[in-house]
């Protein structure tokens, strides 16, 4: 299965995504469905198909990770280097558990998201920077501050939306 995935995410054009929702429904069921695209998603060619399936399996099943898997995926998470990779991860972040150990690395990947020349991913690192105060609350308030100030001097819509949510989720 492995392989017939990496070959699918190889092969995937970026746009259409009925190979990927195809793939999923054939492979879903199996025990290391998720094993293999934490793998896959450790290899550059196929970081950005296996992190929209990750997404698209936390969406249909609910769920997260299995602790030691989110463990491994979220420490590799900084490594990733297509910007639609880091959106898909940033998007499901909180349905992973968070190792302590962790916390800084990603901290500065959210951080550098922060300032993103693109939109989405800089209104999807806003609301991982709430995620990940409400996980470790030591930090609760400079991220309060961070997204009140980028609430006051963001510009794109979208963005300020989301930044709106990161700082309900906090303030609850």
């Amino acid at each position: 299965m492995r392989m017939q995935l990496a070959q699918i995410l190889r092969k995937w054009d970026g746009k259409d995504t009925a190979p990927l929702e195809h793939a999923y429904s054939s492979f879903a069921t199996e025990p290391d469905f998720t094993v293999h695209l934490v793998e896959l998603c450790e290899i550059e060619e196929c970081e950005r198909g296996a992190t929209w399936l990750l997404k698209h399996y936390v969406a249909k099943s609910r769920s997260g990770l299995p602790e030691q898997l989110a463990a491994r995926h979220a420490a590799f998470a900084p490594k990733l280097t297509d910007w639609e990779a880091r959106l898909h991860f940033l998007q499901y972040f909180e349905h992973l558990q968070i190792p302590e150990h962790l916390e800084d690395p990603l901290r500065q990947m959210i951080d550098s998201g922060l300032t993103s020349e693109n939109k989405f991913v800089r209104a999807w690192s806003h609301y991982a920077l709430a995620v990940l105060a409400q996980r470790f609350p030591a930090h609760k308030s400079h991220a309060i501050e961070t997204l009140e100030r980028s609430d006051a001097c963001e510009t794109a819509g979208s963005v300020k939306v989301r930044i709106r949510k990161a700082l309900e989720k906090l303030k609850v």
